[in-house]
């Protein structure tokens, strides 16, 4: 099985700077003997950098930056949740998770709510409340 070099041929990345990626897969291939799918992921793989280090996804700590909050209070959880993941490098569910978490315990700045608007009560509020008001008039019923 042929060799994939590290770094890429010199030609190959001479290709790459000059935005030529097939002309840089063809050069791959012919330098290493590759076939087609494993010198296009290889371009592919030197073109999107090298990969994260393990501490780049490490679980989140701070606080979430300026821009991630203006577009959760804009309404935009779609991208609030790429900016976290730019900017943390965390993954999809964890920002997901994140945002979402953020907009459960920050009501207020819930753009899908009208000004003063208060969250409503679950429909298992209305029916506790019913019950108590059942058994208080049981209870006044029972006395009489």
């Amino acid at each position: 099985m042929p060799h994939v070099p590290d770094p890429l041929p010199p030609a190959v990345l001479a290709a790459l700077q000059r935005g030529q990626t097939i002309e840089a897969i063809k050069l791959l291939r012919d330098a290493t003997g590759l076939g087609l799918k494993e010198a296009k992921d290889a371009v592919d793989r030197h073109r999107s950098g090298p990969a994260r280090p393990p501490e780049a996804t490490a679980p989140w700590h701070g606080t979430l930056p300026p821009p991630v909050l203006a577009a959760i209070q804009q309404g935009h959880a779609i991208e609030a949740i790429r900016l976290l993941r730019q900017t943390s490098g965390m993954g999809l569910k964890e920002a997901m998770d994140m945002v979402e978490a953020h907009r459960r315990t920050h009501p207020a700045i819930d753009p899908m709510r009208s000004p003063g608007e208060v969250p409503r009560r679950s429909a298992a509020g209305w029916a506790l409340a019913a019950v108590v008001l059942l058994a208080l008039v049981a209870w006044f019923v029972w006395r009489r």
